[in-house]
């Protein structure tokens, strides 16, 4: 898991992963990334393979650790305070960000390379939390294993660029094997209404009329309907939310409702 949003590009060389990731059957997201929070770090919404470490269970064991040092997130890496090298940002950038996450099998995958970028910290632990969340209801059900779809909430919101099939560009600070990999992708996200009001943006189909959990932005008001509940996540409350994918859209409709 990434040590745990205002960029107008996407993660540029994750593109790459996806040309190698099979297709799946339409089903509700496993966790739902809120792009108006984190846009520093949310990545392409794939489908992943949580491993929990490679069956470790220890996000800071030795599994864990050379998992993030093949994506260059290793203690000391380029983000920290006083280091230099492709991808770092300086302040307010402290946190490394890697790409398969280091709890999925996909981190060690032969047919793609980790990308890694150095985030806000704020951002990296609201992604970190959210996965979090999504693996301990996993180990609830009696999971060691399982896989991991991701999806974008709230796709359009302003500031965030890369979450409408925009072409994603590296914006000079993507490190993919210790360099800056320039490259141009076209993401082909399927977008999606839900009860609760929030868009989804995803690049697998979603099945509609399903429910799934996420977690509940701070400004949401939700519908009296929908079943809301507080977990406690690192000593924290966080109101968690069962959602209800009800229709898909498309992008220019999307933008519409933006304009």
């Amino acid at each position: 898991m990434p040590s745990l949003l205002r960029s107008t590009t996407c993660l540029a060389g994750l593109a790459v992963m996806l040309l190698n990731t099979a297709p799946t059957t339409a089903s509700p997201p496993d966790v739902t990334f809120l792009c108006n929070r984190m846009p520093e770090v949310s990545s392409f919404p794939q489908t992943l393979n949580w491993d929990d470490y490679g069956g470790t269970g220890d996000n800071k064991g030795s599994v864990a650790k050379a998992r993030r040092k093949a994506a260059g997130c290793q203690s000391g890496n380029k983000c920290n305070k006083g280091r230099s090298g492709a991808g770092s940002r300086g302040a307010g950038y402290r946190s490394c960000d890697e790409y398969p996450f280091a709890s999925t099998s996909d981190s060690i995958t032969p047919t793609g390379h980790q990308v890694s970028r150095c985030v806000p910290v704020s951002q990296n632990s609201a992604q970190g939390n959210a996965l979090m969340q999504t693996y301990g209801r996993f180990k609830s059900q009696g999971y060691t294993s399982h896989s991991l779809k991701i999806n974008f909430g709230n796709p359009g919101s302003s500031g965030v660029k890369y979450c409408l099939n925009q072409a994603c560009r590296n914006d000079g600070y993507e490190v993919q094997d210790k360099t800056i990999k320039r490259r141009d992708e076209d993401p082909n996200f399927r977008f999606y209404t839900t009860l609760s009001g929030i868009v989804l943006g995803s690049l697998d189909e979603d099945e509609l009329h399903s429910n799934y959990t996420r977690m509940v932005d701070s400004f949401e008001t939700l519908p009296l309907d929908l079943d809301s509940w507080f977990e406690l996540l690192e000593g924290v409350e966080v109101r968690m939310v069962n959602d209800v994918i009800v229709g898909e859209i498309s992008v220019e409709s999307l933008l519409g409702q933006d304009a």
